[in-house]
């Protein structure tokens, strides 16, 4: 019984150092567990850092060859501008010509309105006539028919009279 009170006590204190130990590992643990965050940290800001440093070197090239590619462009651009300005000079040199076409066009448009107008009076007269003359011959179609009306109904009698004698 002693032994088993012994072994009792001897276990107790074995469970009590057992959990004794397995606490300050636990605690060392969690900080095995914060150091491991924190070394993970360190790592993703040095991946953001090189990954910052490679995007900036990528937009530092795509600026020079933006540049080269506006520099080629603005000499083309400068060229056209010569160009432009030389076919501006041509361009008012033809202005000036066209003015002139234009003004002798307009006067001579001016000519061909008046005589337009004037013919659109003849035309405007000519329907007048040509209305009167429908209404006249529609009159002459109404007389003849009334008058073959009457011819026929004459013609009916003057048969109905020799019948009846």
């Amino acid at each position: 019984m002693k032994f088993i009170t012994l072994e009792k006590d001897l276990t107790a204190q074995s469970l009590c150092t057992l959990q004794k130990e397995h606490e300050r590992l636990a605690t060392q643990q969690s900080h095995w567990d914060d150091l491991r965050r924190a070394a993970e940290q360190i790592e993703m800001l040095t991946t953001r850092m090189s990954q910052a440093d490679n995007e900036e070197l990528k937009e530092l090239r795509q600026a020079r060859e933006q540049s080269r590619a506006l520099e080629s462009e603005h000499a083309a651009l400068q060229r056209h501008f010569r160009e432009q300005e030389h076919k501006a000079s041509n361009a008012e040199r033809t202005a000036n010509a066209a003015r002139q076409s234009l003004t002798q066009a307009q006067q001579r448009a001016s000519e061909w309105e008046k005589r337009a107008k004037e013919y659109e009076g003849d035309l405007e007269r000519t329907r007048t006539r040509l209305d009167q003359a429908e209404q006249s011959h529609a009159q002459l179609d109404t007389d003849y028919s009334l008058a073959k009306l009457q011819l026929e109904e004459k013609e009916a009698n003057d048969r109905l009279v020799k019948v009846g004698i």
